[in-house]
This record gives C-alpha cells, structure tokens and sequence, in this order.
C-alpha cells in the first residue's frame, strides 16, 4: 500500500482549506490546532510520519477507544476522526471535499475499512467477499441509501456473527442462522421483519457462488422446493407451455405453482420419482391437493396437472399415462367477491400523499385502474408508445388473453398519468410507463401492485374480511358493476373489461344485486289466489 509523509499532506490540506475558503482565514481553525496536530504529535513520538491508510485508520481506532465512553469530548473526536478521513482523502485525489462520512460504531468501522490484498484476493474471506459484493451494489446502480440499508441491517451483522465466531472464513451456516434467529424474533413479535438479514445473505452468497449479482424476488421464508428431477420436469413443462403459445408468462407461472404443489404432496407420500406411482395413488393425490388449497381454483387444478401429465408421458418422461387419474369435472365451488364502492375510491385516492413522487405514481395507478378497469398485470406492462394522447386512447395487447384493447383515457386518469411521467418518473431508457421509485430502476411486480392497494386501504380505514376481500382487482370489478348498473349491455361489458368469453362477464352480474331484484317478477298475492 502506498505510504505518504502525513506533515506534507497535513500542510497541503490545510493551504487547500484556506484556499476553498473552508477555513475563513482563521489560523486557529479547529483542524489545524485539533485534528491535525493531534495527528502529527501521535505518529511524530513514534517516529512515522511516512503512513498509509491503514496506518491512519488503526490511529481512528485507537481514539475512538480514548473517547468513546466521554460524552462531552464527543465533539473532539469527531473532528479527530473528520481530519484523519480528510487526509486519506486529500491524499488520494488532491481535493477537500469530502462527502458526509457515515455514522461512526464499532461495528461500521470494521464494514468500512478496506480489507487488505490478500483478503480481497481470497474468495472465501468474509471481509473481502462483503467489500467486493457490496462494490457490485454500487456499480449495478443501487442508491446509497439502498446499500446503506443492507449495511446496518445485514453486512454488518453478517460480520459481527463471524467475528464472534472466530472465523474470517465466510460460513453459509452462520449466515443461515443468523436469518433463522431473525425469523424467529418476526414469529415472537419482537419485531416486525427480517428482510435485511435474507437479503443480504442472499446476496452475499449468490457473488461467493457466481462472482455477480442478478437482482430478483426472495421466495417466502418457508417455501419447500421440490427435488431436483420433479423441479427439472416442471421447468421443462413450463417451458415448453410458454414458447408454444400454450400460455402466458403469467398463466405458466400459475400453471407451475399449482403442479408444484401436486407433486409435494406426491413428495409426502414417499415418491420423489414416478417409479413406483399407480393410477389409484395419483387420482388420491390430486384430490387431497384441491381439497387442501385449491377450493375455489380446483377446475385450473385439474386442467393444469391433467397438461402436465400427458405431456410427460407423450415426451417419454413417465411410462404411464397418469393424466386419465385425473377427474375430469370439479365440483362447483365459486365465490365472487364485490369491487371497491365509489366512497372506497375516493378514500383511496384521497389517501395518497401527491406532493411526494410515489404519491404521484400510486395516485395516477389507481385513478387508471378505477377509470379503466385495466387488470395490474396490464397496467405493469403499460408503455409510453400505447397512449395516444392525441385521441385520449390505450392501445395495448392484453397480457392474459393476447387480444388487443382499446379504451378511453379519461380526463382524470390522463392527467394523472401525465403529471408522474412530467414530473414525478425517472429519466431512463425503460419503456414502461410506471416504474420502481428505488434503484435498480425496473418495471413494478405484481407484488408491488398489491402493496400500493394494502397501503392505501390502511390509511384510508378500508377494511378486508373473509366475507368480502379486497384487492387490485377490485378496481376492475368496480368498474365493470359501474358499467352494468349504468345499463350497458352485456356483450359491450365484455369488451370494454376485454372478456374472450361473454361468460366472464357473470361475476358482475352477480354482484349487481340491486339490478337483478329490479328485474325480478313480484309474486305477491292478491285475495283470489291470483299473481297481481
């Protein structure tokens, strides 16, 4: 490492200082009589004014423990520490102006030092494996405050679990049970998450693995994975479903969940391969499957495991043609929930803070699901190029159905939309209209969509019951009831909400009650016996 003379640098600074005007021309600045020359007189009775990083770093570390249990000297060691950051700095680039410097422990110390060569070199030492993971951070484009946040939540937790441990080997374990001792304090009550100590160790140990870093979605805390030939099969079938035009994106993903949890239960009952598996055995399977978590899903069940099935055997993956186990009718089980009432939108709506950015995204989110009806996958997938501002139109190509839509954009909705993209959305190369508010910038997830609803719901007082829950879809169900009690005809319905079947369109019908008793024939009875 490369090695200064610290009296050189110190008097460099302190012409800079003056230069700069940082000092205002007053020889008794705080830097020159404290912070400089505590340093000069520490490594001067030692005989080393030629230092290096590391060199004034120790120096840090050796007051911090001088003054760290004085209060009123606390001032002192903070220009002590400030000056010492400022001659590493100078050092380096010939400059002063050094940007805030982080809060000072212990504990962020340690994070914050630079480790050595040889520790950087190694990939399994845990202070060069955080030091380099946390640089790919930095250099994928996440904010400061990001890192900031896996810093105190994570990283320096990560390292303090090891260096109690003894060990400067980077240990899966450890971190496993630092997430788990986490995990358990969220099921006491003591706290309310441990997204940081996942995140971070994830992380951490997806750079060990690859050297790089793919941002992505944490699974839930107990999610259980298949083995790897079931895994295999049904990434296979996914795949093969998703390239033929079988199904979405988002149907494949659903389809995959579903089979997943089939062959969990398979799993259950002692099967991790198909070798051994009877006709009887499937059939009980997949009836416990639909009983157990799909009461109100079992038809797309049955479909879905039914597909897998007989893909696995026409491709000569099973030599059975399981899928004839399968029923073939679910016994009929549907409860349609109603949409949000017009006073529960303007509570949403009046909820949102809009002088903020986010306020301005969720507020022109929501004002075009309710105007629209558009589903939260569509609304994710909005570009700039399908508004056509000229004739107040949206253009887009559903991403359930394939089918192409157009609808009005209304007044409101069209301001709204207007107001984020001018004013509120970040300037990037990303076509979608809506985007995260945090770095790495990309397009909202579904989860997100349901976030913004739970978070206005809960500021608004709007609350969800087993008897009726709400969601993002809400807002297309209110739009569609809206669009029925107006008297538009059913088959116009379906178009404007973008139904392939008219048959989709009976849950509003459903939930249109008022209009179904209007339409009902009186039976009441006059003396004679007769209908009146």
């Amino acid at each position: 490492m490369a090695t200064f003379d610290v009296s050189v640098i110190a008097e460099l600074a302190l012409r800079e200082l003056k230069s700069e005007r940082v000092m205002n021309g007053n020889k008794n600045s705080p830097y020159k009589t404290i912070g400089f020359r505590t340093i000069l007189k520490h490594f001067g009775s030692i005989g080393k004014l030629h230092v290096n990083n590391d060199m004034l770093r120790n120096f840090l570390e050796h007051q911090y423990e001088i003054y760290k249990d004085d209060k009123k000297l606390a001032w002192r060691w903070q220009l002590i520490r400030r000056s010492t950051e400022l001659l590493i700095y100078f050092a380096a680039t010939g400059r002063v102006d050094m940007p805030p410097l982080p809060k000072w422990t212990k504990r962020d110390c340690q994070l914050y030092i630079k480790p050595n060569k040889e520790q950087l070199a190694d990939n399994d030492n845990i202070y060069g494996l955080v030091w380099r993971t946390r640089n790919a951070l930095k250099v994928f484009g996440y904010a400061d405050r990001t890192i900031k946040y896996y810093d105190l939540s994570g990283f320096a937790k990560i390292l303090k679990v090891h260096e109690k441990s003894g060990t400067e080997v980077y240990s899966r374990k450890l971190c496993a049970e630092l997430v788990l001792n986490a995990q358990k304090q969220v099921e006491s009550g003591t706290r309310y998450r441990c997204q940081g100590e996942r995140k971070t160790a994830a992380l951490l140990d997806e750079f060990h693995r690859y050297g790089a870093i793919i941002p992505a979605r944490l699974s839930p805390f107990y999610l259980v994975s298949l083995n790897p030939e079931f895994e295999t099969l049904v990434e296979e079938y996914g795949n093969e479903a998703l390239f033929s035009g079988k199904l979405s994106a988002v149907t494949a993903c659903s389809a995959k969940s579903i089979i997943k949890g089939v062959l969990l239960n398979l799993e259950s009952a002692g099967f991790r391969t198909f070798d051994g598996v009877t006709l009887s055995l499937m059939g009980d399977v997949v009836v416990k499957t639909a009983a157990n978590h799909y009461k109100c899903g079992a038809d797309s069940l049955l479909h879905y495991v039914r597909d897998f099935l007989k893909y696995l055997y026409e491709y000569n993956h099973i030599e059975t043609d399981f899928s004839v186990a399968v029923p073939k009718i679910a016994a009929p089980f549907k409860k349609v929930y109603q949409g949000f009432a017009d006073d529960e939108i303007r509570k949403l709506l009046a909820a949102v803070d809009r002088s903020t950015l986010i306020g301005k995204r969720d507020y022109a989110i929501m004002t075009l699901a309710a105007q629209t009806g558009l589903r939260a996958v569509d609304i994710i997938n909005l570009k700039r190029s399908d508004i056509d501002w000229r004739r107040r139109e949206i253009h887009i190509s559903q991403s359930k159905t394939g089918k192409a839509l157009c609808l009005t954009l209304e007044v409101e909705s069209g301001n709204a939309v207007f107001e984020y993209l001018i004013n509120s959305r970040q300037d990037c190369d990303i076509p979608n209209v809506f985007l995260r508010a945090e770095y790495p910038l990309r397009a909202l997830s579904p989860a997100a969509m349901r976030s913004i609803v739970r978070k206005y719901m809960a500021i608004g007082g709007i609350e969800t019951t087993k008897q009726q829950r709400y969601g993002f879809h809400s807002f297309r169900r209110a739009f569609g009831t809206r669009l029925l009690e107006s008297g538009t005809p059913i088959h116009l319905l379906s178009q404007l909400l973008g139904h392939t079947d008219l048959d989709s369109a009976k849950p509003y019908m459903s939930v249109n009650e008022q209009g179904l008793k209007e339409c009902c024939l009186s039976l009441a009875l006059g003396e004679s016996g007769n209908a009146l």
